[in-house]
């Protein structure tokens, strides 16, 4: 978007893409730490982060929307402004992410399309999804994306796209249920093709304003690839989910943006959002045939 989600991978493989607002960013950041009991993994964590078992008997539909720091209720809409490098220019981008009511079954789990849209200087640059999942304990997991790139308003190629464990995919949770200062490091999701993602703790109850609200117990994660950890700080803000991204040394286009609104769309917004995911797929059915093709329709929710 990712929300994605990457946005240029934003969670950090969720498109949340982006579309264009000059914006001056603002965030400020203060922090205590908190140091309960982390969450329960199921493997030591090591370099590539704690693993949690991937069970389809252990998850439930998505749409209970239980993660208070990345919800996932139908028709949640995010927007995002910020600037991103293309070359050596910085240049302004928009990120609009939203959670839609078409649900895909993955590895014989549940999960939720999010719809991310982003834009460039005013031309739209990628449009994608995440699916997205989510097991009794309340984490969240990634289960699959695709991602379309465009220049000029018309489509040039598909940047990715993969659904669940097939060809040495390896999922992972993007949200935990529960964070603390004491939880390791976790596993996010990792393709054949690519350096696994990961993601850690540095602050769990921090303030932090950006131009949209000021926030309280915000968690800010390090997230990045296995070898080069520090990509970017995502901001987790409770009932919000992400509301800042600050890009550190590894990362490539050092996409920064910040949350400038955030609403609840209509039953007639839902159905357009809903209905682009499932033109989306179709197209994927076409440029990525090898993952979209032989897989069954999705549905809607609602």
């Amino acid at each position: 978007m990712t929300t994605s989600s990457r946005v240029r991978n934003s969670w950090p493989r969720l498109p949340v893409l982006v579309v264009v607002l000059a914006v001056s960013l603002i965030a400020a950041a203060c922090a205590s730490n908190s140091s309960t009991n982390a969450a329960p993994s199921q493997e030591p964590s090591g370099e590539e982060g704690t693993k949690v078992e991937f069970d389809p008997a252990n998850f439930v539909d998505p749409t209970l929307d239980t993660n208070p720091y990345h919800p996932l209720s139908p028709g949640t809409q995010w927007v995002y402004g910020g600037t991103t490098l293309v070359g050596d220019r910085e240049v302004p981008h928009e990120i609009i992410v939203t959670v839609t009511d078409v649900i895909r079954m993955i590895d014989d789990v549940p999960a939720v399309a999010m719809l991310g849209e982003s834009t460039d200087s005013g031309e739209v640059a990628q449009v994608g999804m995440d699916y997205m999942a989510l097991d009794k304990d309340d984490n969240v997991w990634i289960l699959g994306g695709y991602t379309e790139e465009y220049e000029g308003g018309e489509y040039t190629n598909t940047e990715s796209a993969w659904l669940g464990t097939a060809e040495g995919q390896r999922v992972g949770v993007l949200v935990p249920g529960e964070v603390t200062m004491e939880t390791p490091r976790w596993f996010i999701a990792g393709a054949p093709d690519e350096a696994p993602s990961i993601g850690e703790p540095v602050e769990v109850a921090a303030s932090v304003c950006v131009q949209f609200d000021c926030f309280e117990e915000v968690h800010i994660i390090q997230e990045g690839e296995v070898g080069a950890p520090d990509n970017e700080h995502k901001y987790y803000a409770p009932g919000v989910g992400v509301v800042n991204n600050v890009p550190l040394d590894a990362s490539l286009h050092q996409d920064r943006f910040e949350l400038l609104n955030f609403l609840q769309l209509t039953p007639e917004g839902i159905d357009e959002v809903s209905q682009t995911v499932l033109d989306l797929e179709a197209h994927a059915g076409e440029t990525a045939a090898d993952v979209f093709g032989s897989t069954p329709e999705s549905t809607r929710a609602n």
